[in-house]
């Protein structure tokens, strides 16, 4: 049960669907209208390949151990073909289902959450090999993100919810691989 009382559904703004955390967020709610324009034109006008945005915030959800991201991120990695195998692996050097491409976007994912002041020009080397300028600050821009709704659903205990918990055990993924449950600290 999160931290913060649920705004009921009916009472969101019209434009939010199949809410989670929005029903935490709809405490401010021009903020999560803002918050969910933002996503939709990632939806509507990213240039990324889903499958390396995916595979950057399953790996920041790792690192951040957020069960709620993990689990609902995971059912959309699988959808691009890698299984939860990979999902519950993907902080291992040498990731099972990750080709190159992959392997440089998790460390990227990596390096961005953990010493973005301290990267060196050759991983920008890399990107610049792979994908165009727009693309690197899309994906970029995603990572950030998935850090900031890994802390929101952490500090306010969202729980990863029955409908990506039901889909991610329907894909064979394993709860108890997932991230441990929240709880009251």
């Amino acid at each position: 049960m999160p931290r913060i009382s649920e705004i009921a559904t009916e009472d969101l703004p019209p434009q939010i669907a199949d809410p989670t955390w929005e029903k935490v967020a709809a405490h401010c709610p021009e903020q999560l209208v803002h918050i969910d324009a933002l996503m939709r034109s990632f939806a509507e006008h990213g240039t990324m390949p889903r499958r390396y945005i995916e595979i950057a915030i399953v790996t920041v959800s790792r690192l951040n151990e957020c069960r709620h991201c993990v689990g609902r991120h995971s059912t959309h990695l699988y959808k691009t073909g890698l299984g939860h195998e990979t999902t519950e692996r993907i902080l291992d050097p040498e990731c099972p289902g990750l080709d190159d491409t992959d392997r440089l976007v998790r460390d990227y994912a990596i390096a961005v959450s953990e010493r973005s002041a301290t990267m060196r020009d050759a991983v920008f080397e890399q990107l610049h090999a792979q994908f165009d300028e727009p693309q690197i600050v899309e994906l970029t821009m995603r990572i950030g993100l998935a850090g900031f709704f890994n802390r929101f659903n952490n500090s306010l205990q969202i729980e990863l919810d029955h409908a990506h918990l039901t889909e991610f055990e329907a894909q064979d993924g394993r709860i108890e691989n997932l991230p441990a449950a929240l709880q009251d600290s």
